[in-house]
């Protein structure tokens, strides 16, 4: 009896002490601030009126991390995508819907947004069926101008996204198109996929077209031209938005007013707004207007190098201006899917930076031999020619982009 009566504190203890020290680790690994309420052990010896006891723990107020994001990703908004679920052309692709085609026949919903930029045309071209039970493919536009939720799933042929193809020039996955989770088998080409999040081989990046061809300049020599490098555009302003970095004095102090020109305005809605809630982020806005007014867009596309830094998104218009005009464009992003990059060999065209790396932009510009500038121009100008000159040319890339995916097993799509 004596020994009966000295294990159960004992063991009452022990479990009071493992309870506190799980509570203990919770609290350390978990580092937002909460309030909690637990429940004591109640040991069998112990009367029922004493046994219900409340803790009151709150912890130290610290931003909460997303899960998984590496300390280099810190700060970088475009390392923070949505997830999407695991798919491969094998597991979330039917392809006997494709069987006995000469061409991948696609249908087109008109909802939530009709075929849109370049694929507007698509009901005149040679893939399109107006017969969905006829169709390989069927393509989603999302970038819709409603207020209501993009809810691809309510489709009428969704069949859990098989054979789906979801199309978003947004800026960014959240602003108009539908959580990552509710995509179900579905593929995305869009402006906005990212290295961190693309599936490989099932995803396919897509370039924003352009505003702006400048035919006229391809044939002068790159160190013929006007400018050595160049760039004209809109400054953003904030500490957590895409493009912010080109208020950073890494990209300002590029400019030289001579061969190098870099010129930027801050003038734009959101900015506007900024600035009048917290002047202090409009920091040499007003100087650099100024340096903005001097230049005209067309005149600095007679440059050896065209500067093309990601703005609101990862990519940029910049990429097809630059490449009508003759000259060689060079990226400044992060975390980037480049536009159809299964089809065009990036490398021998275009340059590539990220934005921690600005301050060597210009020095490892200057140092390429010319006769690699003038044939990174001839390849430039190649594919420009032959992917992306005009809409129904990005057209047919898109859809040799997509045929690329089946690997031959089609072998009536064979044919790029």
């Amino acid at each position: 009896m004596m020994l009966q009566g000295t294990v159960r504190p004992a063991i009452c203890l022990f479990i009071v002490l493992t309870i506190l020290a799980c509570i203990s680790t919770y609290y350390r690994m978990n580092i937002s601030t909460k309030v909690i309420q637990f429940q004591c052990p109640v040991c069998p010896s112990v009367k029922a009126e004493n046994a219900t006891c409340v803790h009151t723990v709150k912890t130290v107020e610290v931003p909460k991390r997303c899960p998984g994001v590496p300390w280099f990703a810190q700060g970088k908004v475009w390392h923070y995508p949505p997830r999407f679920p695991l798919c491969t052309m094998d597991t979330c692709f039917n392809y006997s819907r494709c069987d006995n085609m000469s061409e991948p026949l696609v249908y087109t919903y008109d909802l939530p947004s009709p075929p849109l930029r370049y694929f507007s045309r698509i009901n005149e071209s040679k893939y399109w069926t107006d017969d969905p039970e006829k169709a390989c493919l069927f393509f989603v536009f999302l970038d819709t101008q409603s207020q209501k939720p993009v809810r691809p799933y309510e489709l009428p042929y969704w069949n859990g996204g098989l054979n789906h193809v979801l199309i978003t020039f947004a800026d960014e996955w959240a602003d108009k198109n539908p959580p990552g989770d509710t995509i179900g088998n579905a593929s995305i080409m869009g402006s906005i996929v990212y290295q961190t999040t693309s599936r490989p081989d099932f995803d396919i990046s897509l370039p924003l077209q352009g505003k702006m061809h400048i035919p006229e300049l391809q044939s002068v020599h790159p160190l013929q031209r006007k400018y050595f490098a160049t760039f004209r555009g809109t400054r953003y302003l904030g500490e957590n938005r895409g493009g912010v970095f080109r208020s950073w004095d890494s990209f300002r102090e590029m400019h030289n007013g001579e061969d190098v020109v870099v010129a930027t305005s801050c003038r734009q809605v959101t900015n506007d707004g900024l600035r009048k809630a917290r002047p202090e982020l409009g920091v040499n806005c007003d100087e650099d207007g100024e340096v903005h007014a001097k230049y005209n867009f067309r005149d600095l596309m007679n440059t050896t190098f065209g500067l093309a830094p990601a703005g609101r998104a990862p990519t940029s218009f910049r990429l097809i201006e630059v490449m009508s005009a003759g000259a060689i464009p060079v990226l400044i992003n992060d975390n980037f899917v480049k536009p159809f990059d299964t089809l065009i060999r990036w490398h021998e065209c275009l340059m590539i930076f990220p934005t921690s790396q600005m301050r060597r932009v210009i020095p490892a510009l200057r140092a390429i031999r010319v006769e690699d500038l003038v044939k990174r121009q001839e390849n430039c100008l190649r594919i420009y020619n032959e992917f992306l000159k005009d809409d129904d040319t990005l057209l047919e890339t898109s859809m040799r982009a997509l045929k690329e995916r089946f690997m031959g097993v089609f072998p009536n799509f064979a044919q790029l």
